[in-house]
């Protein structure tokens, strides 16, 4: 099923990240359901070689090396930059080496080779913690976030899209959401482990707001901001919709057989507390990453919908089956 009508039928299309999750479904569906001829950019080609047999072709490239990214470029028209620095703390130098600065040298490369389209996916944690009741495309994003990824992405995001109009290229930014589904290590994998460990999951009552997309209504928004005219220069939300703590974590409880671990506000504050203080723990929770399990934030997709003619293909119910289905595949869960 061609969700772009076929316009990228042997389009030259560039994606870079195309060894990780997002990047490799993208590739796969872009060249065996869009016809494109698509070139994947990575470090670790071994990790996705089936992709050749849709006819991807795969470069190794670090996203770091100004000629190896030069290279990959020659004879694109179309770009998905996807290469991220993930993790949420660490080498705060390296992160804005890797989202920021290689992100803006990437897009001057695309400028001169001749791109026409640079599609840079950021994420809604670019927004950062908020007390708003809805955080569209209107809401500003946090460039002062403690969380180093949120805050490179940020600044990317804004940086993106000031540049494009400055060299004359069309750049759209997407915002995802929490991608989870076949092939998620972070929303998926870890999930389960993390209720396998038996670690608190639920803090207070439980009632904000998770923002998960599945993989594959990401990649329809992703195709459709390739192909729609009313893209260029603009921001747009990606995720389905929202649901709460209880329900996400319940889907997931009942593949593993594992109940949700729920902790107090007042406990959770402190174990916050001594994540920040005592890294060496290894904690996994910040105080600014519990305001966002907090939060009882909408991050709506109406303006993709408006605008891309985006709609949520696949409800949360059947992405979670698909989800247990490639789980149990995998051995990540046992089969019944």
């Amino acid at each position: 099923m061609s969700i772009a009508n076929h316009a990228l039928a042997h389009k030259n299309i560039l994606i870079t990240g195309a060894t990780g999750f997002i990047g490799s479904r993208l590739a796969a569906r872009l060249a065996a359901e869009e016809g494109a001829a698509v070139t994947g950019s990575g470090r670790h080609l071994a990790r996705v070689a089936h992709l050749e047999t849709h006819g991807v072709r795969l470069v190794r490239a670090d996203l770091l090396d100004e000629a190896a990214t030069a290279a990959t470029l020659a004879g694109q028209e179309i770009v998905f930059h996807l290469a991220a620095w993930l993790r949420a703390h660490g080498d705060e130098a390296q992160a804005y080496a890797f989202n920021v600065t290689a992100t803006e040298r990437l897009l001057r490369q695309a400028a001169a080779a001749g791109v026409r389209r640079f599609i840079f996916t950021s994420s809604v944690n670019a927004y950062g913690p908020s007390d708003r009741a809805v955080l569209d495309e209107t809401a500003p994003l946090d460039t002062e976030l403690r969380d180093v990824y949120g805050r490179t992405k940020a600044i990317a995001d804004l940086r993106v899209r000031e540049l494009g109009a400055e060299l004359g290229i069309e750049v759209v930014v997407i915002r995802p959401g929490m991608v989870y589904g076949p092939g998620a290590i972070s929303w998926t994998v870890d999930m389960v482990k993390i209720l396998r460990r038996g670690l608190p999951v639920i803090f207070g009552d439980g009632r904000g707001h998770a923002m998960p997309v599945y993989i594959d209504n990401l990649v329809d928004g992703l195709i459709l901001a390739a192909v729609s005219p009313n893209a260029p220069g603009e921001a747009f939300n990606l995720c389905d919709p929202v649901v709460d703590w209880h329900t996400f974590f319940g889907y997931y409880a009942a593949m593993c057989g594992h109940p949700p671990r729920a902790i107090p506000m007042w406990a959770a504050r402190i174990l916050a507390w001594a994540s920040e203080h005592f890294r060496f723990l290894g904690l996994p929770l910040t105080r600014e990453r519990l305001a966002f399990y907090v939060m009882a934030a909408d991050y709506p997709s109406t303006k993709a919908e408006n605008l891309l003619g985006y709609r949520q293909r696949i409800p949360i119910a059947e992405g979670m089956r698909h989800a247990e289905t490639w789980l149990r595949q995998t051995g990540h869960l046992h089969n019944r």
